[in-house]
């Protein structure tokens, strides 16, 4: 039986993957040059020294990593402060229906603590979550299982009673390098039968993960 459920954010809980993906493309009319979808998608889970190694070896050496991402940012916090945060739908009756039954969650996302927490904020739901760790707060990025053995860590269980909610394959990579119980709820990658087999169950959306609960 599921004892906890660890939550990814970007294009799991929020439909921010396809606002980074815009952001991606705006800061490169800015900024002179051209991502590739294909590239950005590989990239999602990254983080830091690794995110701009991938990068400087997809645009060169000289590739501004620091400047890059501020302009990103700029433009994704702009459209939400103008938009509102774009929530998944079944978010909240899931996140009510775990602290209804006592079932903790946790944050655990490869988005820094200061966005990954403004976004929590903004979409009110942050009380919902007992722990999180975010991008930087552990040593390898997803698809090692860092993450989610910290975030069961932290919330005192066994990674193997953890769900995992996941849209991307490095995070299902990563669940299932942990051990916990992989649920991916897809959102711009569909998984091929190899990313499938990974997976304890596969679901549309987030309102059909509360069924699992007593079946995984």
């Amino acid at each position: 039986m599921v004892k906890g459920v660890l939550f990814d954010m970007d294009g799991l809980m929020f439909d921010t993957e396809r606002l980074s993906l815009e952001a991606w493309r705006f800061a490169g009319r800015q900024l002179g040059f051209a991502p590739r979808d294909e590239f950005l998608l590989a990239l999602r889970g990254s983080m830091g020294d690794e995110a701009r190694a991938k990068l400087q070896r997809e645009f060169g050496p000289g590739f501004d990593y620091d400047r890059t991402r501020q302009v990103r940012l700029a433009y994704a916090d702009s459209w939400i402060e103008q938009h509102g945060m774009p929530v998944k739908p079944g978010l909240l009756p899931l996140l009510k229906e775990l602290k209804a039954r006592g079932i903790p969650a946790a944050l655990a996302t490869s988005t820094t603590r200061p966005t990954a927490w403004g976004y929590l904020t903004r979409a009110g739901v942050k009380d919902y979550f007992a722990a999180s760790v975010c991008g930087g707060e552990v040593e390898r990025p997803k698809p090692n299982p860092d993450v989610f053995l910290k975030a069961a860590g932290l919330l005192g269980l066994d990674p193997g009673t953890c769900m995992v909610l996941e849209d991307s394959p490095n995070g299902i990579a990563a669940a299932h390098a942990a051990g916990c119980i992989p649920v991916m709820v897809p959102d711009l990658t569909q998984p091929d039968p190899a990313l499938r087999a990974l997976c304890a169950r596969v679901v549309p959306s987030l309102d059909q993960v509360i069924p699992l609960l007593e079946l995984l």
